[in-house]
C-alpha cells in the first residue's frame, strides 16, 4: 500500500479500517483493472476517522467520491458525495435498491461491503455516462459508439465512455494476444505487475489525436509505437481493427525473432558444446584456448534481434584493465554470417594479445 494512502487509513475508525483495507486491496477497477486511491476531506482532523475520499480511475480521469460513516450509527451504510452533481442526482429509492442492491442491503459484517457499493456504482456511472452520449443520438461521439458496439469487433465492456459537455471519449481496450509474451521475457509479477493491457484513448470531436496507452511490460517488449493517422473522415470501427492487426503483429514479430535467436544460441551450444561456460536464452559464454592462452567468447542477442546483430566481447582469462578482465566488445556481427565472423575476429583478437601470451587451440572453431 503506497505511505499516502496507509496514512490516510490509519485516522479511520477501527470500525470502519476492514471495508477500506478490503477496498484497497481487492477492487480493481478500469480497463487497467487499476487500484484506488485515498485521500483525506480537507486539511483539518474533524471527521478523519469517519470520512475519506475515494480516487477512482476512470476511461483518463480519475473520479473524486467522497465517503462517509456516521460514527453513532457504524452499522449503517455510508453517504457518498460525488464530483458529478448530475450522477444519481434525482434517484428514487425503488432505483437505487434494483441497482445499487449492496448499499440498499448494507450488511455491516462483511468487509466486502464498500467494495461491492463502489463497483455497483462503477457500472450505474457507465451507464449515466452513455445515457449523456445517446442524449444527442446525432452527434458524430454517439455515431461512433453505436457503430463501433455494431461491428461485433468490440463489446460494450470493453470502453469507457466520459461525456462532458460537448466533448466526448472513449477508453477502448485493444484485443491484443499477450499470452506468449511472458515466457519470452520471464517477468515475475513483481516486475510486472497488473495486467498487460493496450488501450487507445479517443477524443471527440478532435478524434484526429489518438493515443495509445500500453501497460508497462507491453511498453517493455514494443517500445514506443506511432500509431496510423486517423483522418477526419475514417470511422473507429475501421480504426480500432487496424491498430488492433498493426500490435498483434508486432508482438508476432517479436516471437519470430525470438525463435531465431534461439535457433543461433542452440546451434552455437551444438557446434561448441566443450567450450560452453553458461548459456541462457538470451546470450552464452565459451571459453577457448590459443597456443597457451585462454580466452572468453560473451554473445549477448538482444530482443531486436535480427534487425540488430548480437554483440560480442572478447575477454583475457589472464589480463584485468582496471580490476576488470581485459576485454574488446566487437563493432559488428552479421548474422547471417556468424561464425565466419567469430572466426575473423578471433584471429584480430589473438594478434592484439600476443604480446600477452603465446597460442595452441585446443577448442577449435572448426571443430
Amino acid at each position: 500500500m503506497k505511505m499516502e494512502n496507509s496514512a490516510v487509513l490509519c485516522e479511520i475508525s477501527p470500525v470502519f479500517r476492514p471495508y477500506i483495507q478490503n477496498l484497497y486491496h481487492d477492487l480493481e477497477l478500469g480497463l487497467c483493472k487499476a487500484k484506488v486511491d485515498l485521500e483525506r476531506i480537507g486539511s483539518h482532523c474533524d471527521g478523519a476517522e469517519t470520512q475519506f475520499r475515494l480516487v477512482l480511475p476512470y476511461c483518463s480521469r480519475k473520479l473524486k467520491w467522497e465517503v462517509i460513516f456516521d460514527a453513532s450509527t457504524p452499522w449503517f451504510a455510508p453517504d457518498f458525495r460525488f464530483d458529478d452533481d448530475s450522477f444519481l442526482n434525482n434517484s428514487d429509492e425503488e432505483f437505487l435498491i434494483k441497482k445499487v442492491p449492496s448499499l440498499a442491503n448494507w450488511n455491516g459484517n462483511d468487509p466486502n461491503a464498500l467494495c461491492n457499493v463502489i463497483n455497483e456504482l462503477i457500472k450505474l456511472y457507465k451507464a449515466h455516462q452513455i445515457k449523456k452520449l445517446n442524449e444527442d443520438d446525432e452527434s458524430r461521439a454517439s455515431f461512433e459508439y453505436s457503430a463501433l458496439l455494431g461491428n461485433g469487433f468490440t463489446s460494450e465492456q470493453d470502453i469507457e465512455v466520459y461525456v462532458l459537455g460537448h466533448t466526448a471519449e472513449f477508453l477502448i481496450k485493444l484485443k491484443v494476444d499477450t499470452s506468449r509474451l511472458p515466457e519470452l521475457y520471464n517477468e515475475g509479477t513483481e516486475n510486472n505487475p497488473g495486467i498487460d493491457t493496450a488501450l487507445m484513448l479517443v477524443r471527440y470531436p478532435n478524434s484526429t489525436n489518438a493515443e495509445l496507452i500500453l501497460s508497462p511490460f507491453l511498453t517493455k517488449c514494443l517500445g514506443n509505437i506511432t500509431l496510423p493517422l486517423m483522418h477526419q473522415s475514417g470511422v473507429l470501427m475501421d480504426y480500432v481493427p487496424m491498430v488492433t492487426d498493426l500490435l498483434n503483429n508486432k508482438i508476432q514479430d517479436l516471437l519470430n525473432n525470438d525463435k531465431l535467436k534461439r535457433g543461433l544460441l542452440a546451434q552455437l551450444i551444438v557446434k561448441y558444446e566443450g567450450a560452453i561456460l553458461e548459456h541462457d536464452a538470451n546470450s552464452a559464454a565459451l571459453l577457448f584456448e590459443m597456443n597457451n592462452f585462454y580466452w572468453i567468447l560473451q554473445i549477448d542477442i538482444g530482443i531486436n534481434f535480427p534487425e540488430k546483430p548480437p554483440i560480442l566481447t572478447l575477454r583475457s582469462v589472464y589480463h584485468s584493465s582496471k580490476g576488470k578482465p581485459k576485454s574488446k566488445v566487437l563493432t559488428a556481427c552479421p548474422y547471417n554470417n556468424f561464425e565466419a565472423y567469430i572466426e575473423q575476429q578471433v584471429e584480430i583478437f589473438k594478434n592484439e594479445c600476443k604480446y600477452v601470451g603465446p597460442v595452441i587451440q585446443a577448442s577449435n572453431m572448426e571443430n
